[in-house]
């Protein structure tokens, strides 16, 4: 499959929203930094109830916990960079292609989710102490940006590609990670970053690394 094609002003037009989802997301996470210290707002209400009744708590119903754990490992940054590499160094050309358009969405959303997360600071459901902050989710703003670069390469098994990833996020809440608004930013993220890659792929792929 030859990826490179002229970037038409419909193309163009998607970079401009791209750009005004960041502003927005910006917004967002100004407003985000408020949930811990305002535990009665709307989003954090909103945020319990869906917790409460998607999380699995102990004890756990299995087998159906270790299937969402097996989920849950597919938007591991790991597994997705190994398969990038895989890609990238034994794959054709179609192939070592779609290798460098997966490493380079999840290198971006990556970098901006880790940003956030610093940024707003927020814990996780079940923990404590803060540790390792919850919004955006990691998981989800990773395997988003894979569905979203495999979406455009395979547009006849788009839907089940992003079923699978929100499959993914739904477990993140199941095993107690994640809140639900904290997997849908980012999933926004990894879309977008997602979109990003894919209409700025002719320069991309020029890249030799």
């Amino acid at each position: 499959m030859k990826l490179g094609i002229l970037i038409t002003p419909q193309r163009l037009t998607t970079v401009k929203c791209f750009k005004a989802f960041v502003i927005c997301l910006s917004v967002f996470c100004f407003f985000a930094t408020g949930l811990e210290g305002n535990a009665e707002s709307r989003l954090s209400r909103w945020d319990q109830t869906l917790f409460d009744r998607m999380y699995d708590a102990p004890p756990h119903q299995e087998p159906m916990w270790t299937i969402m754990g097996g989920i849950s490992d597919l938007g591991d940054y790991r597994g997705v960079m190994g398969a990038s590499i895989l890609l990238m160094a034994y794959g054709n050309q179609s192939h070592r292609e779609t290798g460098k358009l997966l490493a380079s969405a999840y290198m971006g959303a990556a970098g901006i989710t880790y940003g956030m997360k610093r940024l707003i600071g927020r814990k996780r459901p079940l923990d404590e102490t803060l540790g390792n902050p919850a919004m955006p989710s990691g998981h989800a703003s990773i395997i988003f940006s894979v569905a979203t670069i495999l979406g455009y390469q395979y547009p006849k098994w788009r839907i089940p590609i992003y079923l699978g990833a929100g499959l993914v996020g739904f477990s993140r809440v199941y095993l107690g990670r994640h809140y639900t608004s904290d997997v849908v930013a980012g999933a926004a993220i990894g879309t977008a970053m997602g979109m990003l890659v894919w209409h700025k792929r002719v320069t991309l792929l020029k890249w030799e690394f």
